[in-house]
This record gives C-alpha cells, structure tokens and sequence, in this order.
C-alpha cells in the first residue's frame, strides 16, 4: 500500500505579509518605522524590501493594505509608525507593550543592591585613608559603619569636616537614541532681540512659494490657510510651521484648533493681515458639536461675508468625512448637505470629499489615524488624518490650485 502525501500550495504572498506582519509585531512598545522595518526584515530573511518594492512610497502603499496592520504619527518628531494586532497575536503585543524598560529597572536592583548609608562609607573611607594615609583607621570605620547599618544604628562620620559625602555611586547615563528622520523639514532657531525677547518672525525661514509668516501665518504656495485641527496638523506635521506660543490652545496663524464657523468669521473680521488668496477648511468641530442645518448655513454665509468685505474671494473646501461615525448617520447627512451648499454657492472651490472616498462612497479609513484623540480647543475628540491623508490632502490642494492658475477665468484673482 501506497501512502499519498496530500499537496501543499505556497503562497510567497502570504507568507511576505505573515513575515511583515511579525517584524512590526516585534516593535509594538514604540511602533515601527519603515526604516526599522527595512532593517528588521534584512536580518530576519536577508532580504532587501526595497529590492521587492523598488520605492518607499510602494512600500507603504502594501503595509497600508494588510489586514490588521495601521500607522499613526508620533507626535514629538512627526515620524510614521507602524503597528500590528491580530486575534491570534493579541496577548503577545499586550505582553510587549507592558514590558518595563531593562535601563530602568536596572536602576531600581542597583540602588537596592548598594544601599546609600554603605555608598557613603566607602566614599568616606577613601577620603580618610587619602588624608592620614593610615590604612588601619579606613578599614575600622568601614567595619564600624557596616555594623551600625546591619543593626540599624544611625551611622556616624569622624574625619574632615570638609570631605562632602557622595549619595551613591551611578554610572554615567548612555545618551538616550533620537531616531533618524531624514525628510524632517529643516526649522530655523529663534532670534534674541535686544531686550531679550524671541522674535516671532524669526522661528522659521519663508520658501519663496510662501507668504510671510509674521503677517500671514501658514501658507501653501502663496495661499494663506485658514482652518481648524485638519489643517494645523498640515501646517505642523508636514509644512513645518511652529505653534504661535503663550496659547493655551494650539494654534498657528489662522490655523486653530476647534476653530468653529462662527470663530472663524470673528477672526477674519480682528485679522490684522488677510492675504489675496486664502484656502479655509473649517465647519467640522461644528458637526461634531451637533450644530442644526440652519445655524451652519447662517454662520458659513458670514464667514464669506466678513471675506468679501476685505476683498478676498476664498477658496472654500468641501469637508472631508468625518471617521467617528461611519455609514448614514445624521452627522454624516448634515455635512453632504453643506458640501452642496458650498459648491453651489461659492465660485471657487475645492472638493475635498470625493478624495477621501471610495467609489462605493464609504470612507478610506487608510487615510484616518487609528483611533479618535483628544485636541486642546474642542471637547469632542477628532480622528485626525494621517500621514498619507495629509500628503493626499496637499497632493489635492497643489492639483487644484494649478488647476486654477491654467484657466482664463481665474486669472482675474492673481
């Protein structure tokens, strides 16, 4: 009798995602970077990522896809990082994500280890046998000390009144690893006036497609942004743009975090400087606090007006789904509703909804962080853009503003 061994089908697919899936797996106390998971993944098989996908940008285009796996931005550096949890591997990214770091309890059995009252004797011992060069008198005090300690009698020292006692001995502290960011956007320092104050002006060097930072604030070539989180995290994160300091709530220029209709048209109204050509995504914090149809036209309708009185003709963005509720929910037919009514009554406009939809017209999740967080000028929390939906939205927003510059009838505005 014969026994058939039954066929077993490879897929190289599969088992490239299994291997991915594991390498991001491993990191999942900070996240992964895609540079850590290019290197992670040549010690791990020998091969070279970039050799499979050619380019990082189709490298995060796969990772994107992959069931389980999401990024979200760190936000100290603006760094993407990688994350991965799977059913079956959910109790080993818990047990790596409450694992304490070895340096720091490395501290901790140390200063159990040598306690301090003995840390001192030696420090004094060394100090008297250095001053009467009398080795029989350092070895007594140790002796004596050691026995005080040991029967917790308070330990008491004879010799120089000068000779300061060291606490205990430490080891120098190895210099904490700042993960390498090569496309980090390079930031001027501030200036020191005269009288010893910051200049604002000066926190970061204007490109010659931008406005001036001190009068206008954040700008995209040569477009004054006007918006709330959605924009600020564009202005912070990938235009490099600092926080206009001594707020408590972030803000940069006209980019303010939970910055409402209403908002918006008084600081239009107060600004010292509105530039020719203004790009505003503002009306989402309003949805989110569960403004009715009538109050968002009627505060949009004055946001345009307090424009038109300084003669500006904006450029008004549709809004882009809002992630904390999926499917045909109120909110989500309130913000259709004033997506119409803003490409219907404003002559310049970007539609910013059908970029951050599928065809089936459900939301790309792949362009929304994973989860909602908190900003500082709202209570309601926000699923902010990631990193590929902020590069979509310039992406977007460049295309568008070219587009315009090639027409005849836009040529009027510039």
């Amino acid at each position: 009798m014969v026994l058939l061994t039954p066929y077993t089908y490879y897929d190289q697919d599969e088992d490239l995602k299994a291997q991915l899936r594991s390498v991001i797996i491993t990191r999942s106390k900070d996240g992964a970077t895609l540079d850590e998971i290019i290197n992670d993944y040549r010690e791990l098989t020998g091969t070279n990522l970039l050799d499979i996908f050619y380019s990082r940008i189709d490298l995060m285009k796969y990772l994107s896809i992959l069931q389980n796996v999401w990024c979200t931005t760190d936000g100290s550096c603006g760094l993407m990082l990688w994350f991965c949890s799977t059913p079956r591997t959910k109790h080993v990214v818990h047990m790596i994500q409450q694992q304490r770091s070895p340096r720091a309890s490395g501290r901790t059995t140390y200063r159990n280890y040598i306690p301090r009252a003995l840390a001192q004797v030696d420090q004094q011992e060394h100090q008297n046998s250095r001053s009467t060069g009398s080795m029989e008198t350092g070895s007594t005090a140790t002796s004596n000390a050691v026995h005080a300690f040991t029967y917790g009698e308070p330990v008491q020292f004879q010799g120089d009144n000068n000779c300061r006692p060291v606490r205990s001995y430490r080891s120098k502290r190895p210099p904490r690893m700042v993960r390498h960011n090569p496309y980090a956007r390079r930031t001027t320092t501030a200036t020191t006036t005269t009288a010893g104050h910051s200049n604002p002006s000066c926190w970061r060097q204007s490109r010659s497609d931008e406005l001036d930072y001190s009068m206008y604030g954040p700008s995209y070539h040569r477009h004054q942004l006007v918006g709330d989180d959605f924009f600020l995290a564009i202005a912070k994160w990938e235009l490099g743009f600092s926080f206009d300091r001594g707020h408590q709530i972030d803000m940069s220029g006209l980019c303010i975090s939970g910055l409402t209709l209403a908002e918006a048209a008084k600081r239009v109204e107060m600004a010292p400087f509105i530039a020719d050509h203004v790009l505003v995504n503002v009306g989402t914090v309003d949805l989110l606090h569960g403004r009715e149809m009538i109050d968002l036209i009627h505060d949009f309708n004055q946001l345009v007006a307090r424009f038109r009185e300084r003669n500006v003709e904006p450029i008004m963005t549709t809004l882009a789904p809002i992630a904390n509720s999926g499917g045909r929910t109120p909110m989500a037919d309130r913000l259709l509703k004033l997506n119409e009514y803003i490409c219907r009554t404003c002559p310049r406009t970007i539609d910013l909804w059908k970029n951050f939809v599928h065809a089936n017209g459900t939301v790309r999740f792949e362009c929304y962080q994973p989860g909602p967080r908190k900003v500082s000028g709202s209570i309601m929390p926000h699923v902010l853009w990631n990193k590929l939906g902020r590069q979509l939205m310039l992406s977007v927003l460049g295309n568008e503003i070219a587009a315009q510059l090639t027409t005849d009838e836009q040529w009027r505005y510039y």
